[in-house]
């Protein structure tokens, strides 16, 4: 009788030993593998009518850390955003270009006045005139292009919502079969630690995109939601939708995303992710972009409008709308919400005919060919200091204004490089921290494996021995 427990206990101490090289194996196998845990399993005295019959293992678990795990996940999501808005202001940045850039708008203004200068020095020179005119439409052609290159970004971060709703749509749905497959395999007492790990990549898919909340209930079946608590998936899943908006202009407000037929578009924006990213750029910093450029182009029209001179006035009109409205006849709808940086234009009259600078309306008594009051005064309004009807306590010359504006992108672009920076630097010790206490540490490995070759060799040991002893009682017998 003792002979064939030893029997049963060399036999399951083999068993137990491949069981664990079993593991071991696999973890060494996925040391390198992006979101897999360490997984173990432990061995337990096998009692059988409470006597002690060998050694049994139980099922492969894994140890996690979830509050740590959840923070990693939550400053992925927090990168993500900050890596949309960063690539989104250098292309900005890039198309604005930097003070000092001869592609800014602030050359652009500060070309037309120089152009009034050389025109001052030479009033009666008809190249000069032209010149000016050229200046002029120079300018109002930057403005057309960066207000077209805002709205195409905006247009472009639309665009893109629409293929990271369909990935979260996706990854959510991925999710509801693992919760359905762990949770049959919890009930059945199983090993759901490769299913978790599977579902858990998938969660960090979810959250890179959009900010989430999460718990596992008591079948260890997870249920999502919103960061603001708006249910994505329980026992069923509820998606997302959004329908990406036709196209943009000024006056666009875009389409928001919703969740069950509400709009969450505004809870989505106050958190981290892709799509709070690009939300926020569509909705927000592209648009307070485009009110500083509109707001620009006004002033500047505003002043090259109507101009003292004299003891009188002279309508110059240098620039209108599209539709030849002269700044006068402007409305705060028209001046603002319509964007009139994409819309301004040097007046007709003034390109068909240059001459028409040095007196536009011919309401001026000129003095002669070389009368260069108007440019004077045009001059004195460049010298001046001015200030935005957007911000109205803000006092700057019109060339100081658009030198601010070509800032504020460089500025913000700067911003976003250096938290980015610090928040990558921030997620990868989260991040070690993690694989140190749920990786895989190959060493550790290496030195399980030997201890466990060594008790299977020390099993199959005590099993040829007992095979002896019983081929000794045989040959007795």
């Amino acid at each position: 009788m003792s002979l064939t427990t030893s029997l049963l206990h060399a036999r399951s101490g083999m068993i137990a030993a491949q069981s664990g090289l079993d593991v071991v194996s696999r973890n060494i196998a996925n040391a390198e593998t992006e979101g897999y845990t360490k997984k173990s399993h432990n061995q337990e005295n096998l009692i059988i009518g409470g006597v002690g019959r060998g050694v049994q293992t139980t099922e492969v678990s894994r140890k996690v850390n979830d509050n740590l795990q959840r923070e990693v996940r939550d400053q992925n999501a927090n990168i993500e955003k900050l890596k949309i808005l960063d690539e989104f202001l250098g292309r900005l940045e890039l198309e604005f270009g930097k003070p000092g850039d001869k592609s800014s708008i602030a050359d652009k203004v500060s070309g037309l006045k120089r152009a009034f200068q050389t025109l001052s020095a030479t009033p009666e020179s008809a190249s000069s005139k032209i010149a000016l005119v050229t200046a002029a439409d120079t300018l109002a052609r930057s403005f057309n292009s960066f207000n077209d290159l805002l709205q195409d970004l905006r247009a472009e971060a639309d665009n893109r919502i629409s293929g990271f709703i369909d990935a979260i749509n996706s990854d959510l749905e991925l999710i509801k079969g693992l919760n359905e497959q762990i949770g049959q395999r919890t009930a059945a007492e199983k090993s759901t630690a490769d299913l978790e790990d599977k579902r858990d990549q998938l969660l960090l898919s979810v959250n890179k995109n959009v900010s989430i909340g999460s718990f596992k209930r008591s079948n260890n079946r997870l249920t999502i939601s919103t960061a603001d608590g708006r249910l994505m998936l329980d026992d069923t899943q509820i998606p997302m939708a959004f329908s990406a908006t036709s196209s943009f202009t000024a006056a666009t407000t875009g389409n928001g995303v919703t969740l069950g037929g509400a709009d969450i578009s505004a809870g989505i924006k106050s958190r981290d992710g892709v799509l709070s990213g690009l939300l926020t750029l569509r909705d927000t910093v592209l648009p307070q972009f485009q009110t500083k450029l509109d707001d620009l182009a006004l002033e500047i029209a505003k002043q090259l409008d109507v101009v003292a001179v004299a003891g009188s006035t002279e309508a110059l009109n240098l620039f209108t709308d599209a539709a030849g409205n002269a700044p006068a006849a402007f409305t705060p709808a028209d001046n603002f919400t319509n964007g009139f940086a994409g819309t301004i234009r040097v007046r007709a009259a003034l390109k068909a005919d240059p001459s028409l600078v040095t007196d536009p309306t011919g309401g001026l008594t000129v003095l002669g060919s070389s009368d260069n009051r108007l440019q004077l005064a045009i001059l004195a309004l460049f010298e001046g200091q001015t200030s935005l009807s957007q911000a109205p306590t803000v006092n700057n010359t019109l060339e100081g204004f658009a030198a601010a504006l070509v800032g504020d992108v460089a500025t913000s672009k700067a911003e976003y490089d250096t938290q980015l920076k610090f928040q990558n630097v921030f997620r990868d010790q989260l991040r070690d921290r993690f694989e140190n206490e749920s990786g895989v540490n190959t060493d550790e490995e290496l030195t399980n494996l030997i201890t466990l070759e060594a008790a299977f060799g020390a099993s199959a040991r005590v099993l040829n021995a007992v095979q002896r002893a019983f081929d000794e009682v045989i040959s007795i017998l």
